[in-house]
């Protein structure tokens, strides 16, 4: 497709330090094309190098190589492939949502008998879905409801009733970016909540990024970027729904430990 885009990482896995992060380079309107062994690659191949790099393994040569369609090759240490997350389902005779997946019931189940889905490739079409919940096909969530898809499958075999995850409850999401811990809860984007919350943030240059949403005074969400250490009491906020008017912008201040006074 000619809007693709292909983008290349470069950095150093050696360490933890984001000194040592190389830089990103993105090469537009283009996808890949064939990927080469050393021992595949052409040997008058010209390979690209990544700009302002430190580090060059050329002349050791790389693990992989990559072409990509608009002729340029890279060598890199692996490829990673995201394909997307878009549900591509309408090849089933199975009833489809306005997004695309296969819809399932509270237990997973398709339109069709014995036929269930999870993932990426399903869409909950739950009524009661927890106010702090909401899907995202996120790998985490996918993995989540393939657990979930398969405990339905084994407790209609038994004929056992079907107890939902306590992962449902709440929206949370924890991941590692450029070296720093990232930690997504509840309707940290203010999802479906329109101009109605405020926001509160703390923010040290290096170490630490905290955004919270608050709804009539309430915690509905959060972001948590670095070590901050508040991702279980801002867990027990959210799910408990405590009245945080008291407290204000100090709900934030460093210098007040609020794990004290609400775990």
């Amino acid at each position: 497709m000619s809007g693709s885009v292909v983008y290349l990482v470069a950095f150093c896995y050696n360490c933890c330090s984001l000194q040592c992060y190389r830089n990103v380079q993105v090469e537009c309107n283009c996808e890949v094309a064939e990927l080469f062994a050393p021992h595949e690659l052409p040997c008058d191949t010209m390979v690209k190098k990544f700009p302002n790099s430190k580090w060059d393994h050329i002349s050791s040569g790389w693990p992989v190589y990559v072409k990509l369609t608009n002729g340029v090759v890279y060598g890199c240490d692996f490829i990673v492939s995201a394909t997307g997350v878009t549900p591509n389902a309408t090849s089933f005779q199975l009833q489809v949502a306005s997004d695309g997946g296969i819809s399932v019931d509270t237990e997973m189940r398709s339109s069709c008998e014995h036929v269930y889905a999870a993932g990426d490739a399903c869409s909950i079409q739950w009524n009661d879905v927890p106010f702090h919940w909401f899907q995202m096909r996120l790998w985490t969530q996918a993995r989540q409801l393939g657990a979930f898809a398969a405990n339905c499958m084994w407790s209609h075999t038994v004929k056992q009733p079907v107890l939902r995850d306590f992962c449902f409850e709440l929206f949370a999401h924890v991941t590692r970016f450029f070296g720093y811990k990232v930690v997504l809860l509840g309707r940290y984007n203010g999802q479906g909540l329109g101009k109605n919350y405020e926001i509160l943030l703390r923010y040290t240059k290096g170490m630490e990024f905290v955004k919270v949403l608050l709804h009539n005074s309430k915690m509905v969400g959060a972001i948590l970027i670095g070590e901050t250490d508040l991702e279980e009491t801002f867990e027990n906020l959210i799910l408990n729904q405590m009245d945080l008017s008291q407290f204000g912008e100090n709900l934030l201040n460093p210098d007040v430990d609020i794990e004290d006074f609400f775990d």
